[in-house]
């Protein structure tokens, strides 16, 4: 069916909530760790700019709907000035000669950053239309489902005391969830104390779920590779799954010597875009993990491509961050052992404030695992609430 609007919209609100009015209270660590005046928590850099929704229209009014996050401001003007033009006319059907030609044409000034995120929400509406255009749910088109459910982890147990921290752990552990993710507080610019605090924080953790439930911490990019090297030796005893994002994106030397200083994996890539990157991070033995996000690294169409890199290289693939897309995404590739699931309220704007969910009919856990869904397409539809907070 022939391509006949495109539409973007953006929304305040995305998965991570009002995130950089939460992160205002949250001590973590940053990859401005280094600079004292930003140190201390992300919300006094970080720009939170929302969700970018595309929704592509074909002749017979089917619609598919994609989006993404980060930069999202920038984006509608990205897809109506420059991308639309090269939609609209087109077959939706060709998602693979569409992609091509879009990430081809945005080359001057793209190839990473709001550029293929804008592009990886066209990309995924084009498969939500494709799943609605035969009334399959997209693992389906991609060949799964290949499980019946997909285990999720519980991503949060931020920094916020040790008792709080402990009945939150305990309570994922009630709930099913057979593994759990935490936020480091701090990098090099808090120094020993610093050291301390990492290490008090994976502690308490650990105490409280034991020995049979898998843990892991996310750096966010935070780190450099001598605090990186001391701070694994102080963790390794608590038997972590991973240590995630420890340093910046490109720095795929300093991943690849943290992999020969510990037997504690090391993950990352969800900064990281296209097959081209992710091809780096393989070639340079840099990451045990890698977790592309369909939202930033190209959709959907990329993402399969990212599979089989990962695939033939023996690397475990885990996506970043929760949805619809990488719930298909798990269910149709067979290297993809988990996903990551943001219990709620988790990114919420502030305590006791009630959050209305992204999406409708959006599949939730149970027993910490979460069912294919059975709905076309993605298999959800846009709350229009996020439209007006």
């Amino acid at each position: 069916m022939k391509i006949t609007s495109v539409r973007t919209r953006h929304a305040n609100r995305s998965i991570w909530g009002h995130l950089a009015e939460r992160e205002k209270t949250l001590p973590l660590v940053t990859p401005l760790d280094i600079y004292p005046q930003f140190k201390e928590t992300r919300g006094s850099w970080f720009w939170d700019s929302g969700m970018a929704v595309v929704e592509i229209e074909v002749e017979d009014g089917l619609v598919g709907t994609g989006w993404c996050e980060d930069g999202c401001k920038a984006i509608p003007l990205i897809i109506e000035n420059h991308m639309s033009r090269l939609l609209i006319g087109q077959d939706s059907g060709e998602i693979e000669g569409i992609w091509d030609r879009l990430f081809r044409a945005s080359l001057p000034y793209g190839r990473k950053g709001v550029a293929l995120q804008a592009l990886s929400a066209i990309d995924l509406a084009l498969w939500d239309l494709a799943g609605k255009a035969t009334n399959k749910p997209i693992y389906q088109l991609l060949g799964g489902p290949v499980q019946p459910d997909i285990p999720v982890y519980a991503s949060a147990l931020h920094p916020v005391g040790t008792a709080k921290v402990k009945a939150e752990a305990k309570a994922y552990v009630a709930e099913g969830y057979k593994a759990m993710k935490m936020r480091f507080p701090c990098g090099p610019g808090h120094g020993i104390e610093g050291m301390r605090a990492n290490e008090e924080h994976i502690a308490n953790v650990r105490n409280a779920v034991g020995d049979d439930i898998e843990i892991m911490a996310d750096a966010y990019m935070g780190w450099d590779f001598l605090y990186a090297k001391k701070m694994v030796k102080r963790l390794e005893q608590y038997r972590l799954a991973w240590i995630e994002e420890a340093f910046l994106p490109d720095d795929l030397n300093s991943y690849a010597k943290l992999r020969q200083e510990t037997d504690i994996p090391v993950s990352g890539g969800e900064h990281e875009y296209t097959r081209f990157g992710f091809e780096q991070i393989i070639e340079n033995k840099a990451m045990d993990i890698i977790q592309p996000d369909l939202r930033r690294c190209g959709g959907l169409s990329e993402g399969r491509r990212i599979c089989s890199l990962a695939l033939a290289a023996g690397v475990t693939v885990i996506p970043h961050a929760y949805g619809p897309t990488h719930i298909h995404f798990a269910l149709s590739e067979t290297v993809i052992p988990m996903v990551e699931y943001f219990p709620l309220p988790c990114w919420d704007a502030l305590p006791d404030v009630e959050v209305e969910p992204i999406f409708h009919d959006e599949p939730q856990p149970v027993n910490g695992r979460v069912s294919a869904p059975d709905k076309p397409g993605l298999g959800v539809t846009v709350n229009e609430k996020i439209f007006n907070d």
